[in-house]
């Protein structure tokens, strides 16, 4: 892995124990390249020996120091291969350093500010502890070499009584410069701690705001696929974007000049006029978002001239503490086909299948509303039995019975017409409400057609029929009404049943 992906690859993490253990990795890879560089420290001794900056060293100290730091990239190279996590792997690559500079001052080769370079770059892993550690090797380092060299410098400078008098003299500077590093690291390496660690925070934000974005806008382009329109709606800065088109035009907003999108302003052309000003309030921007507080999605459908019938829907995308919404999704679908299956199933659940007259629960819904609101004058209830439809079942069969309600419901449909509605309410029951003021004339009709009928397996078609007029009646209830024509209708079966001395419930 190159350093650019050991960077790309932290920049991922999202948590401080994860960026320290992936900080750790490259820190590493650093360290490694510089005892690599390392290794060049011989040769650069040998060019200063050669021009006699360095008189006290001899080309077998660049020697050996070139050879020990290979060993030591070789081993380094090999442990962060293997485990290029390791805390130990820095760790090595820093006490390296430091027995290279211990081997270096013993030599008498000195660069000054050499062994506080160590503990710096010990504060790159972040580690607190890893710092303290490498200040003290380093600080034990300092000891041992000075020490050791303390008897050549005591004897080449006068000032000092004793190789023990210089010792303390410099490890005296070096504990109060030790002492320092120590404050100023541990400082630094909480510093960078905290800074690390908010970072972090701000990182796993940015990242779940970025996939949260992401989503949100894959959710939308698939939007722009299921739809035909999708606009996206920003209420903070004000502007429009359409989805639907690869082109992504954005329009600004200003609420002072007008309060519809410009999507909005081309759908309107083709809004059924009766459904416009509908359509205008729940497009209006200005009251959007006190419509969509608190609310995932709001609809209204409407109709198109060109294309039927059309959803509008704005969804809440985006909102703020109070629930009000600043980023809006505005789509608009073409649901004519919905609208149609939805007309056939409630034309299904209203209608009787053998007839297609409208049924019981077609009957119950129109009679509904005469609870709460007063009949009309020319108010007329039917009650209609055909006569005779058992026999005919037992004798004939059902497919003749069948014969009989259909004729029969074909002369009370033909017969009322634009003036009711018929419904099959039972086996051999209707029903029919009738607005008339002429129910005696739409009578002869209706036993005008049935007289006329002659089927395939029945030859005639006998039915009673009983009325109850609202304006013979106008303090009667629906209820009332319905009980008054039944009466009716059951006299007059009575009285067919007499006079064609048939069976009331056997057979011919």
């Amino acid at each position: 892995m190159s350093f650019d992906d050991l960077k790309r690859h932290i920049t991922e993490v999202t948590d401080y124990t994860s960026f320290l253990k992936e900080n750790r990795k490259m820190v590493n890879r650093y360290l490694n390249t510089v005892l690599w560089f390392c290794i060049l420290t011989g040769p650069a001794i040998a060019v200063g020996i050669k021009f006699g900056v360095f008189s006290a060293a001899t080309y077998y100290t660049c020697l050996t120091l070139s050879v020990l730091m290979l060993a030591v990239s070789v081993l380094h190279t090999i442990i962060i291969r293997i485990c290029p996590y390791s805390e130990h792997a820095g760790l090595l690559a820093l006490i390296s350093m430091e027995l290279l500079l211990m081997f270096m001052v013993y030599n008498h080769i000195h660069i000054n500010m050499t062994w506080f370079f160590i503990p710096l770059l010990s504060i790159l892993f972040c580690d607190a502890r890893l710092f303290f550690v490498t200040l003290v090797t380093n600080y034990a380092a300092m000891c041992i070499a000075t020490w050791l060299i303390s008897p050549y410098y005591d004897s080449i400078n006068l000032k000092f009584n004793s190789a023990f008098d210089y010792f303390s003299n410099a490890m005296m500077g070096y504990t109060i410069e030790t002492v320092i590093m120590l404050v100023g690291g541990l400082t630094l390496t909480n510093l960078l701690r905290d800074y690390f660690s908010a970072l972090m925070e701000k990182n796993r934000k940015a990242i779940e705001a970025t996939e949260r974005l992401n989503k949100q806008m894959n959710i939308l382009f698939s939007m722009a696929e299921v739809y035909d329109n999708v606009n996206l709606i920003d209420l903070k800065s004000m502007t429009e974007t359409s989805l639907s088109d690869q082109s992504y035009d954005v329009h600004s907003l200003d609420f002072e000049k007008h309060s519809h999108t410009v999507m909005t302003q081309g759908i309107k052309n083709d809004v059924s006029p009766e459904h416009l000003e509908k359509f205008l309030d729940f497009t209006n921007l200005r009251t959007l978002g006190k419509r969509l507080t608190g609310k995932r999605f709001i609809f209204g459908e409407f109709i198109n001239t060109k294309t039927g019938w059309f959803r509008a829907q704005y969804i809440n995308v985006e909102a703020d503490e109070k629930g009000v919404p600043f980023i809006v999704v505005f789509t608009v679908q073409n649901i004519n086909m919905d609208k149609r299956r939805e007309e056939d199933l409630i034309r299904i659940s209203l209608t009787d299948e053998l007839t297609q007259l409208f049924n019981r629960r077609s009957l119950d819904d129109d009679l509904a509303r005469y609870k709460h609101e007063p009949m009309e004058d020319d108010f007329v209830f039917a009650s209609i039995d055909i006569n005779r439809l058992k026999a005919t079942n037992d004798t004939l069969g059902h497919a003749a019975g069948d014969e009989l309600i259909i004729a029969a419901a074909d002369c009370l449909s033909s017969a009322i017409g634009n003036s009711g509605k018929v419904y099959r309410t039972g086996g051999d029951e209707f029903t029919a409400i009738i607005h008339t003021t002429n129910i005696s004339g739409i009578d002869k009709k209706i036993r005008d057609k049935v007289t006329a009928w002659s089927g395939n397996y029945s030859e005639s078609l006998a039915v009673s029929i009983g009325y109850a007029a609202h304006r013979d009646r106008p303090d009667a209830t629906i209820e009332e009404l319905k009980k008054i024509a039944d009466k009716f209708m059951y006299d007059e079966k009575a009285k067919y049943y007499q006079e064609t001395g048939y069976e009331r419930r056997g057979k011919a």
